[in-house]
């Protein structure tokens, strides 16, 4: 399992390094993401729901959201 830690980045830098991550990793792939902002954390999942290449988890923690992804397609292109 990768951490990103993106803690006190400033959208859309969490969500295009999530993604460029998520690009290289395979199917099965496990991230953590923590970020800051709970508007980034919901543009993130908004975005990986929309692309459907993860399974995605947002859990609030103390000032910060937790976010699981679990890669499910073998290829990503963005």
């Amino acid at each position: 399992m990768s951490l990103l830690d993106l803690r006190n980045e400033e959208c859309p830098g969490p969500l295009v390094k999530t993604i460029r991550a998520l690009t290289k990793a395979r199917k099965g792939d496990k991230f953590i993401v923590l970020i800051t902002s709970k508007e980034c954390a919901e543009m993130l999942k908004q975005a990986i729901e929309a692309l459907g290449i993860a399974k995605i988890s947002v859990l609030n923690a103390t000032n910060y959201y937790e976010i699981y992804l679990e890669k499910i397609v073998d290829s990503l292109e963005v």
